[in-house]
């Protein structure tokens, strides 16, 4: 096929030469002719060709430069192209990824505040129970120190004022701020120990009836007085203002008196139990 190729080539040629030999000749230029054509043609002819053979050699080198290079550009857009996916898809799961880490923390910090505040209530309780022991030592001080002004009677605690003279409201005020209440009485007993005690005076109690005339009760307890001792024909009401009773000291009994208007002595108790 080659050679069938070759020889027309070499035919063309040969006419074209000898058409350019025949210009020539009437133009009076001259070109070699060839002396054996048939034998001559096959390498004159590749001789003649073989600028266009290099060039398509050339057009075949580029053209397989440039697939090799279409391939190697091709596979860096796939790389680029899975980078690209997965970069959306990273972003995709970003938020999920964020909102996550942020629910974490804050748990974490909620575990810590539920931490804290048990620890602060644990303090507080503390606190509180520390506060508490602190204050009934005070206060067993404060009533030690209020009992210096009592005196034991049995086995309760009174104070007797045998010096000034008040009515019975601003008694049993003096009373208060000693610590105690006008005092009330348990039995004979200790009634009869506490008057052992007084002078030929008169001495506020902290039995009354204000609540309900002829209902005597403590001052102190708000229950009904365990124990009275009147005079003969008392309580005995010469007003509406007679409800307060003090013992009268010559006798050692007890009568009803204004809780406004008249003054006396009187008898504070260090407790509220009577």
């Amino acid at each position: 096929m080659f050679r069938s190729t070759t020889i027309l080539l070499c035919v063309f040629l040969a006419l074209g030469l000898h058409g350019s030999l025949t210009g020539a000749q009437d133009g009076r230029r001259y070109v070699c002719l060839l002396t054996d054509p048939q034998n001559q043609c096959s390498s004159f002819c590749v001789s003649a060709l073989q600028p266009v053979i290099d060039h398509l050699k050339n057009e075949q080198q580029d053209l397989s430069t440039c697939e090799v290079k279409l391939n190697d550009t091709q596979e860096s857009l796939d790389r680029i192209e899975k980078a690209i996916v997965a970069t959306q898809i990273q972003v995709s799961y970003q938020p999920k990824i964020i909102v996550q880490d942020l629910e974490k923390r804050l748990d974490r910090i909620e575990g810590n505040q539920t931490a804290l505040e048990s620890q602060l209530k644990a303090g507080q309780k503390q606190t509180e129970s520390q506060l508490a022991a602190i204050q009934k030592t005070l206060a067993e001080i404060e009533r030690k120190i209020v009992l210096q002004r009592y005196q034991q009677i049995g086995s309760r605690y009174f104070y007797i004022e045998h010096n000034v003279l008040v009515n019975w409201r601003t008694a049993e005020q003096m009373c208060v701020e000693m610590g105690g209440h006008l005092a009330a009485f348990k039995n004979d007993q200790e009634y009869n120990a506490i008057t052992g005690q007084l002078k030929k005076a008169n001495y506020w109690t902290g039995i009354n009836d204000l609540a309900k005339k002829g209902e005597f009760i403590s001052l102190a307890s708000g229950k009904k007085a365990p124990y009275l001792r009147w005079r003969k024909n008392e309580p005995k009401y010469n007003n509406d203002s007679q409800h307060c009773a003090y013992i009268y000291g010559h006798e050692n009994i007890m009568i009803v008196l204004s809780c406004t208007t008249d003054l006396m002595h009187f008898i504070c108790q260090a407790d509220n139990s009577v």
